[in-house]
């Protein structure tokens, strides 16, 4: 399969932060509802219904990212996390993934030297790293 070299977030979200010396990563793959939920939210006028199309294409990137965020695929992405116990939690309801990275800011905020003390960057900093992408989950969304 023809594969493109892009960032990761291209159609990955995340967010992070600190659970004490413990970095923890929120992943997740764009749910098809998301962009009705914003219309109503905005007094807009949106289908509630998901598009088949959309499901699946949301089903595919999450298979995939399930195959990137390993706890070897994030050794590899985040060099900062070799010789540290990594823990990968996948969240197939929220086609999500949830990464611990244990040790890497120390004992916690106070004793670590880390310029992001409580990794509120490294989800963004995940995000920015360039993998290879498989062109068919690059398709324009579905409307």
């Amino acid at each position: 399969m023809t594969s493109v070299r892009l960032p990761l977030g291209t159609f990955v979200g995340a967010r992070s932060g600190d659970k004490g010396g413990a970095a923890n990563v929120g992943a997740w793959v764009r749910d098809p509802m998301e962009a009705a939920a914003v219309r109503l939210a905005h007094g807009q006028s949106a289908r509630l219904d998901p598009d088949p199309d959309a499901v699946a294409l949301a089903d595919a990137r999450y298979s995939w990212l399930l195959t990137v965020l390993t706890v070897d695929g994030v050794r590899a992405l985040l060099p900062e996390s070799q010789g540290l116990r990594v823990a990968v939690y996948p969240l197939p309801n929220l086609r999500a993934v949830n990464v611990m990275i244990h040790g890497l800011l120390s004992r916690g905020v106070a004793e670590t030297s880390r310029a992001d003390p409580q990794a509120k960057g490294l989800g963004e900093h995940l995000r920015a790293r360039v993998v290879d992408i498989p062109v068919p989950l690059l398709d324009a969304e579905p409307s």
